[in-house]
């Protein structure tokens, strides 16, 4: 068959493991005694690719798609064909609309090989598109066409355009001197100012959602530590880097590495919200490599974090080993507070807490009455929706705890801060409208009757007061070490040269991939 006429050699026998070192050439057979490709992929964290690959087109038609993983990283084949023809190669996701996470840590290299010897290469990351064509009688590949080629070697800018925040201007004097007072129009009534200015005001507010960043504001500093004194960068793209992205890790904000020396680091300024930051590098479990949000840590880790209102709060520490074979669970506790209406007396009944701790966690999907406790009660002199109100009725509110796995429970990443923080908007606002139906005043009502001595069977009206955070623990991540820097100054001009480095995010391009797809042949 024609297809026999091209093969992939799985190579990854004779390729280093170690990425700071050269790929071997000695990856084509010398029997075959002809010019080949060699496909060599990497991942810069070491976890593999989110679904994207390298796709090869052969000219009869068939597609051949391969990526790094967990497992194998990197990944090196080599195209051997005796068929004159072209062959398009891609790096990309099958589905087009799905960005893919972090896929600026995806590498690759494409180099014409002959028998023990290298000649010239082509390198790469994500949507990276190269055309070959090769020619049979004169045994000669040639790259007719590219798009989004990456420079063979990388330049070392350091910090990019990671900078600190401008200082805040300073306060103008206040001019003493008396303005005089507009005149008033006569021809404009007070009547339509008002109702302009409050149906202005009415019409912003509606459908206005909290955005994800606050405006840039808060500074923050990576710090960077070199064991042997030589920096993190490499020009073949392998030295370590940081890469700070947005929570769902597909944006990339920053980011930057260590272009010379044991030490250096780059200045941020960042706003409210939710972040990632990835240390690539080879682990090394003895050595401290960067100083970043209060803590400290080592290569081939990922910092999950968030900032508000002025400070860097770190969130959970995973490990390259955690990423790929572990499992991270994020142990969610809430507290909230509602409010029972209609009590005759100002006494609330100690077994009473216990009924409502079960009534509740009833009656919520995910709660558990094991993990749900009621922390207190108090008089509340708020007056609830009830009808035929009584001067001698009585309001409570009800403090409650609950814990629950997020990721089990809702399905949420409890390391991704702003995640857990719609998660429990959302709660509130379905057990608000929930807390206030007439089903839950039955179910508390129909509890009291199963309790003896309970009161609740004079409940007539409740409410969610509020829902709130108290804490996440998680478990299966790193312990995180704290920072033994000093905290942060604006006298930036203190410290030793920053360094810059330019780094363009790749633009995502090309059609629908309409192929079928087929494994390597070994």
């Amino acid at each position: 068959m024609i297809k026999a006429a091209a093969t992939f050699l799985l190579a990854t026998s004779s390729v280093s493991a170690d990425p700071g070192h050269d790929e071997p050439t000695d990856v084509v057979q010398c029997t075959q005694n002809r010019t080949c490709l060699e496909i060599y992929m990497f991942d810069f964290f070491g976890d593999g690719w989110d679904g994207e690959q390298v796709y090869v087109e052969t000219p009869w038609g068939d597609v051949f798609s391969r990526a790094p993983t967990c497992d194998m990283n990197p990944v090196v084949e080599t195209l051997c064909t005796d068929v004159t023809g072209v062959y398009p190669m891609i790096l990309i996701h099958e589905n087009e609309s799905y960005v893919p996470e972090n896929y600026w840590e995806d590498f690759w290299k494409v180099s014409v090989i002959g028998c023990n010897t290298t000649g010239e290469y082509y390198t790469g990351g994500y949507n990276t598109t190269m055309i070959w064509h090769y020619e049979a009688p004169t045994d000669m590949w040639t790259l007719e066409y590219w798009e989004n080629l990456w420079p063979n070697e990388k330049e070392c800018d350091g910090c990019g355009d990671a900078k600190a925040c401008k200082p805040k201007p300073r306060k103008k004097k206040k001019n003493n001197k008396k303005k005089k007072k507009p005149i008033k129009n006569d021809d404009t009534t007070s009547s339509n100012t008002s109702t302009y200015s409050t149906s202005s005001n009415s019409t912003s507010s509606e459908g206005k959602t909290k955005p994800r960043y606050g405006p840039p504001a808060v500074n923050v500093r990576v710090t960077m530590y070199d064991k042997e004194g030589d920096g993190w960068w490499m020009d073949n793209y392998h030295g370590a880097s940081w890469y700070l992205a947005d929570d769902t890790r597909t944006e990339l904000f920053y980011t930057g590495t260590l272009c010379k020396g044991k030490r250096g680091y780059c200045n941020l300024c960042l706003g409210d919200g939710s972040y990632t930051i990835r240390f690539t590098g080879e682990a090394d479990d003895e050595w401290t490599a960067w100083d970043f949000c209060n803590v400290r840590g080592g290569y081939a880790h990922e910092l999950t974090f968030h900032v508000y209102k002025g400070k860097c709060y770190p969130d959970s520490l995973v490990s390259l080993e955690t990423t790929c074979n572990g499992t991270v669970a994020s142990m969610v506790t809430l507290h909230g507070v509602v409010a029972l209406g209609g009590f005759n007396s100002e006494i609330f009944q100690e077994q009473d807490a216990s009924v409502m701790g079960k009534v509740i966690a009833e009656f919520v999907n995910g709660w558990e009455a094991e993990a749900l406790s009621v922390t207190s009660t108090t008089l509340d002199a708020r007056e609830l929706v009830m009808s035929n109100r009584r001067a001698s009725e009585f309001t409570f509110d009800v403090d409650f705890t609950v814990s629950f796995v997020a990721e089990s429970t809702y399905g949420v990443d409890g390391r991704d801060f702003r995640a857990v923080e719609n998660m429990i908007s959302n709660l509130a606002d379905k057990l608000s409208t929930r807390f206030a139906s007439a089903n839950f005043v039955n179910n508390v009502n129909a509890a009291a009757r199963l309790t003896s001595g309970s009161t609740l069977n004079q409940v007539r009206a409740a409410e969610l007061v509020s829902l709130e955070l108290d804490g996440i623990t998680y478990s299966g991540v790193e312990t995180m070490q704290a920072s033994n820097l000093p905290a942060l100054s604006d006298a930036y001009a203190d410290y030793e040269q920053e360094y810059s480095y330019n780094y363009s995010t790749l633009a995502l391009f090309f059609g629908a991939l309409a192929v079928a797809f087929f494994a390597f042949v070994g």
